[in-house]
């Protein structure tokens, strides 16, 4: 009598050929479609089947099990398979995949999966969570998944994900969930940074409903790794990231924070973590954003003049302090295309919450 695989390792084996086969026909066609860098329909079943092959990996991991020793047993498989880039993929990644990254956090198991494009990869993340399913008994079921399936020029937005934050449950039972990643390029430090907020979940646990409440993208400096840094909670959300910088000067550190209130987001203060960086962001927004943030309705000519959104970057001197009263702070700043430094005065009301006091074209602080 002949020996047979086992049943789990012989479906394994199965899908990796499902999987090769996949994305062979994606590497024929790799010179088409540069307007979604090679990226097609038949991209969403390379994703599926590499989700899939990983669930079935899933099924011999236990609640307290080794995620660790699962991420690298399935590299191995993977480059046993010819699956993996043999030299790198510089220029086209396009027809492989890239090492699948799991990750524990508490109760929840992340799944980060990458699947080649021209210049990078397309990554998807899938959250795991151990529970009993009816008549099934206990395993890890998703409870949430994000990935970009739309082929479009304009809507195809493929990302490098740095992060998948889940919250605590709220009383009704549901959490939030917070993605971050970026735009994956071969060139170029500034790209498009992306941060997701979902509410997920249910009363039971095993309801995996998922809603998205917030998709936001911004222009980041993405040459340090994580480029973006985020935390939440139940109904608070906060990142952090460098902007500016694009073409010339200092870039600067920018915050988004957002309050969630059932399916209501509003973003609240701070937008920046210091007074520098709260100069850059009060000159960016729009008049009626800044407007929230100024001690004056006379400031508004001033934002007029000096407003950019161009994030190409400043000159900043060294933040000042003033003696005879500590929350204001003076920063002077040299514009391109404005022959004269200008300077700022900042309210700064610990811990973050900042205002523009004044603005002159001679120091304001002594």
């Amino acid at each position: 009598m002949g020996l047979h695989a086992p049943p789990v390792a012989a479906a394994q084996t199965d899908s990796l050929a499902a999987l090769r086969a996949t994305l062979e026909t994606l590497r024929r066609h790799g010179d088409e479609n540069p307007e979604t860098r090679g990226a097609t329909a038949d991209l969403t079943p390379a994703k599926h089947q590499l989700r899939d092959w990983v669930e079935q990996r899933l099924t011999k991991l236990g609640a307290a099990g080794d995620g660790d020793a699962l991420t690298r047993e399935s590299q191995e498989a993977l480059g046993r398979a010819g699956l993996l880039c043999p030299d790198g993929c510089v220029h086209t990644a396009l027809g492989f995949v890239d090492q699948v990254r799991l990750r524990r956090d508490g109760e929840f198991l992340t799944v980060l999966t990458s699947v080649g494009i021209r210049c990078g990869y397309d990554d998807s993340a899938y959250v795991y969570r151990f529970i009993t399913e009816p008549g099934i008994g206990q395993k890890w079921t998703r409870v949430f998944e994000t990935e970009q399936n739309v082929y479009t020029k304009t809507g195809y937005r493929p990302q490098t994900i740095y992060a998948v934050q889940i919250s605590s449950a709220d009383a009704s039972g549901t959490r939030l969930a917070l993605t971050l990643g970026s735009r994956p390029g071969c060139s170029g430090a500034f790209q498009p940074l992306y941060y997701r907020i979902w509410r997920i979940g249910g009363a039971k646990p095993q309801e995996t409903k998922q809603n998205l409440l917030l998709d936001g993208m911004e222009t980041a400096y993405v040459g340090d790794y994580p480029p973006v840094k985020g935390s939440i909670s139940v109904g608070d959300v906060r990142i952090e990231f460098t902007a500016g910088g694009t073409g010339y000067g200092s870039g600067h550190q920018a915050a988004r924070h957002f309050e969630i209130r059932g399916r209501a987001v509003k973003q609240v203060d701070p937008i920046a973590p210091a007074p520098r960086d709260f100069v850059e962001e009060w000159l960016n927004a729009t008049w009626k954003e800044s407007a929230a943030r100024s001690e004056s309705a006379s400031l508004e000519s001033w934002h007029r003049k000096l407003h950019r959104d161009d994030g190409m970057g400043d000159f900043p001197d060294p933040p000042l302090q003033r003696s005879n009263d500590r929350e204001l702070w003076q920063i002077g700043i040299r514009l391109h295309g404005v022959p004269t430094e200008t300077f700022y005065l900042v309210r700064w009301r610990q811990p973050d919450r900042f205002t523009m006091s004044a603005i002159a074209e001679r120091p304001l602080c002594e």
